[in-house]
This record gives C-alpha cells, structure tokens and sequence, in this order.
C-alpha cells in the first residue's frame, strides 16, 4: 500500500541514494521514496530549485515529507527554507529504520501524523544491543 504523502531523502552524498536502494532490497520491491544529494559543485540556488522540482514531482497531493540527514546540515537546511513556500514536514536524522517506515505509511495519515510516525520508527530503530542483551 502505497502512501498518499510523497517521501524525499535529502542527505550529503549518495547516502539519499544508498538508503532508498537498501529499503527497496529489504521490502524486495519499489519504494516510492525519492532521493536528493546535495552536490558539493552546486550553488544553494541552483540546489534549492532542484528541491523545489523533485518535491511537486513527488508530492501525490497530500505533500512532502522530507527526510534530512543533519539538522543544520545543507540538505536539512534547503529544506527548511521550503517550508512555508510547499506542503512539506522536515525530519531530521533520517536513518534505514525511518526509511523502511517510511516506505510504508499507513495512506490515510495526514502529513503532521505521517511525520510523527517516521520519528518513532527511527527512534525504535536504535538500540544498544549489548545494553539489552546484558538486561
């Protein structure tokens, strides 16, 4: 089931591209997650319109959720200047259990609920596993 709210992983690097082929290889099929690299060569500008485009291709009419490696980074940061200009929500910290949440958002969600929800499913996704195992 795919999501209504379209999903851009924005990060330094290939990491964006990293994280969407890695999702796809664990669900063993399409993501719909769309990736962004910030490329070092490019001005903020032109960076900031490359954005801009990939959000209104992405967005299925109910938004952009936008999932940023680094707050304060250049990806998380171009995205926030996004955010009274398009329907979008930034989380930051994206990270593969975000990800795989991500690529399987209940449709019904709305855009403030859909972003809760890939915070806690990056959050669970973190465990000191010597810690639990010690427990």
């Amino acid at each position: 089931m795919v999501s209504s709210i379209g999903v851009i992983i924005a990060t330094h690097g290939s990491f964006s591209e990293i994280l969407v082929e890695t999702t796809e290889l664990i669900l063993g099929r399409e993501s719909g997650l769309a990736p962004f690299t910030f490329s070092e060569g490019e001005t903020p500008r032109e960076s900031s319109r490359n954005l801009q485009t990939l959000i209104r291709k992405t967005d299925r009419g109910q938004g952009v959720i936008i999932l940023v490696d680094l707050f304060g980074g250049t990806p998380g940061s171009l995205a926030l200047s996004l955010l009274e200009e398009e329907a979008v929500e930034v989380v930051t910290g994206v990270n593969l259990p975000m990800a795989i949440t991500a690529a399987t958002l209940d449709p019904a969600l709305d855009l403030a609920s859909a972003a809760q929800q890939l915070v806690e499913g990056g959050r669970q996704g973190i465990r000191g596993a010597g810690l639990m195992l010690d427990s």
